[in-house]
């Protein structure tokens, strides 16, 4: 007779294999009652720890990567990156996990960051962002054989964590047109992320499916200084829009600083929407309207999307909601 497995006592006692895994390794997240069911059933059918299993769990790293490869400067003040590590730490924290952070300032290192936590096992999986046109990631990743969850973009092999741009833009053009746009700018970020082309081509296809003028800026590195220097040409090229999308806060922020300067009225003569909110979008005068989305709640799916594929699970698409829109002078 072939040993139980843990999907073989998952099956019997009606719980997941996380579950069982849970029983079994002493951690905690499962009522007295349940660990004790579960293992009444393990023992029942016999199992008993497999060595080479027990010295493979011995020698992880009980850690999770994140690496965020953009310029210092475009995320030092920005809210996204920082909440979700806050989501993500408070998620493995549950789990007895740590979070190891590397910022480096180009995308090869990142990938460099990979090979070498892999061989060094400085960690048993990572959690990607900023999913890319092409991304050699995936890849890699599957090369190393490191457990990976994207977020931003399902990639298969992968779990993943997404959010719907088209949605979220269509959203924000439908606010602007209703409240009197008729050229809408979109002040784009990294024309090689995913997100960034997503939310370009919802916004030309609402466009021409309404009969508004869409202009798209050339991509800037999401600091305050480029978010400044492209809203100026917006304003100052003859197809000047009179509604502009802001791809985050800090670039929302120059924004704001290049309409003040060419004596133009944010709210009046330009409406202004930010992507991301923050406490910027709230301080600004006008207050800028904004998408509100939740992204320490995004870096705890991610984390337990990670925490069910190195339990064994299969990999998962989590779905997140479209998020709201809080309206404020910038556009009233």
């Amino acid at each position: 007779m072939s040993r139980p497995t843990i999907r073989d006592i998952a099956a019997v006692a009606g719980v997941s294999p996380a579950a069982v895994s849970f029983a079994l390794n002493s951690r905690p997240g499962l009522s007295p009652a349940t660990r004790e069911r579960i293992l009444a059933v393990a023992n029942q059918m016999g199992w008993t720890p497999n060595a080479a299993a027990r010295a493979l769990s011995a020698s992880k790293a009980h850690a999770v990567g994140l690496v965020v490869a953009r310029p210092h400067d475009s995320y030092v003040s920005e809210r996204f990156f920082f909440e979700l590590m806050v989501g993500v730490q408070s998620r493995l924290k549950r789990s007895e996990l740590d979070l190891v952070l590397h910022m480096p300032e180009d995308f090869p290192e990142e990938m460099a960051v990979y090979r070498s936590w892999w061989a060094q096992h400085r960690v048993d999986g990572v959690i990607c962002v900023d999913p890319r046109i092409e991304d050699p990631r995936p890849a890699l990743l599957k090369e190393l054989g490191m457990p990976a969850v994207f977020v931003g973009e399902p990639v298969e092999g992968f779990g993943s964590v997404v959010g719907n741009d088209e949605a979220m833009i269509q959203l924000v053009a439908e606010h602007l047109v209703n409240a009197g746009a008729s050229r809408i700018g979109y002040l784009c970020g990294l024309s090689s992320l995913v997100h960034t082309q997503r939310r370009a081509h919802a916004l030309s296809r609402f466009g021409s499916q309404h009969g508004i003028d869409v202009v798209i800026s050339a991509e800037t590195d999401y600091t305050q200084s480029s978010g400044y220097d492209e809203t100026a040409q917006l304003l100052h090229s003859l197809a000047r829009p009179d509604a502009i999308i802001f791809d985050n806060e800090i670039l929302a922020l120059g924004g704001a600083q290049a309409i003040a300067a060419s004596n133009l009225h944010m709210g009046r003569d330009v409406l202004a929407v930010s992507c991301e909110d923050s406490l910027i979008c709230r301080v600004l005068n006008p207050a800028m309207t904004a998408v509100a989305r939740d992204p320490a709640l995004m870096g705890k799916h991610a984390a337990q999307v990670l925490i069910s594929i190195l339990q064994g699970e299969d990999t998962r698409t989590f779905a997140e909601t479209v998020p709201q829109l809080v309206i404020r002078e910038s556009t009233r």
